[in-house]
């Protein structure tokens, strides 16, 4: 395993505090949410039937003019994006980790603040009425250390979130299709990518692998090869970010990749097919070995069946020609079948929301004690 691949800790941390049935007694029913809270965009899915999804980006207004035109409250994704002239620009996930607590002083007070902006954003895009307590399962890196588990059931208290259970993302993900066996599950994010082999149980850490050659590792590696081809052109990641999302492809043919990028200040037509296709490339071998190495650890008995059981959601689940590419590098292995998700972007959500309205309250405190 190289370093850019790291093995995961453990899959599921409960708030032990505030799921007990005291939470009820002030309130007279039950929201249950489920949260993919990731690098580029977190999605939401909640038991009333609401869906949702925004930018893991929020935004301040600079000064008095700033917060004249826009308000003083915050502004999440694609609009604080758009905006970003005029404000002051957090990520608070950086390789789907929360970043506040690798920095200090003013710059982690500032990306706290904007992890529970973020939060508390999420929760009320789900619309809880003030006498519902608000339940939640969090999707988050299958790497993700304790540490980061408890800051995010941390941040999701002073959101205003009842109780919380934090949960790797491709689990959420196997929930959901219930795959819950003799499957491999990956996800496919801007930070990271996570795999995760179902064998009927809660996976532990030797189940589960992430990536972090994943889609910002696309974007830093298109933009060099576009600014080698045309060293004028004048972009910037946001604007590699869109075109990834447009073109990404594995396969060259007769449609190109056409953007429009300044050239001393003009608009001009620049053919990136090839500098698209060879960076999404990149990342087809690093998600294949970690196939091989999910397999190759697995009692022999089952490697067949979990190799034809790959499924594979997320955003980068979309590049065209990604199935194909997979099931040719599973070939090497011994074959394999690879299935694309309908829904990428809530399918995680999705799964977390099924995994609280099944999860029994009872059960949720049994968890969090141990």
């Amino acid at each position: 395993m190289n370093k850019e691949t790291r093995r995961k800790n453990t899959p599921v941390q409960v708030d032990a505090k505030r799921e007990s049935a005291g939470i009820l007694k002030s309130k007279t029913g039950v929201l249950h949410v489920g949260i993919d809270l990731g690098t580029s965009r977190s999605a939401v899915a909640a038991s009333n039937g609401v869906r949702e999804m925004v930018g893991s980006v929020v935004g301040w207004p600079k000064d008095s003019v700033s917060a004249k035109l826009n308000g003083a409250a915050p502004i999440f994704g694609d609009e604080a994006l758009e905006k970003r002239m005029a404000l002051n620009i957090c990520y608070p996930l950086v390789d789907g980790n929360l970043a506040y607590p690798d920095l200090e002083g003013v710059q982690q007070a500032s990306s706290r603040n904007a992890a529970i902006q973020l939060m508390s954003h999420l929760k009320s895009l789900c619309g809880a009425t003030a006498d519902q307590a608000v339940y939640a399962v969090v999707g988050a890196p299958a790497e993700a250390t304790k540490e980061n588990k408890q800051a995010i059931i941390a941040l999701t208290r002073e959101a205003g979130i009842d109780g919380v259970m934090v949960v790797s993302e491709p689990f959420a993900v196997a929930y959901a299709l219930d795959a819950l066996e003799d499957a491999i599950v990956i996800d496919i994010g801007a930070g990271t990518i996570d795999l995760c082999r179902m064998a009927g149980t809660l996976p532990e850490h030797e189940d589960q692998i992430t990536i972090f050659k994943a889609g910002n590792f696309v974007d830093r590696a298109m933009s060099e090869r576009i600014r080698k081809s045309y060293p004028q052109a004048q972009f910037t990641l946001n604007m590699i970010r869109k075109a990834k999302e447009r073109f990404s492809s594995l396969l060259e043919s007769e449609s190109r990749a056409i953007v429009y990028f300044p050239v001393d200040g003009v608009p001009t037509e620049i053919d990136v097919t090839t500098e698209v296709c060879e960076a999404v490339r990149l990342i087809v071998p690093e998600v294949v070995d970690g196939i091989r190495q999910l397999v190759a650890t697995f009692d022999p008995e089952f490697q067949e069946q979990i190799r034809s059981r790959v499924f594979v959601s997320g955003g980068g689940s979309q590049i065209f020609g990604l199935q194909g590419a997979l099931e040719e590098g599973l070939q090497k292995l011994g074959g394999g079948k690879v299935y694309i998700v309908d829904d990428p972007i809530f399918t995680g959500a999705q799964g977390a929301l099924k995994l609280a309205q099944e999860m029994p309250l009872q059960y949720w405190q049994q968890l969090g004690s141990n």
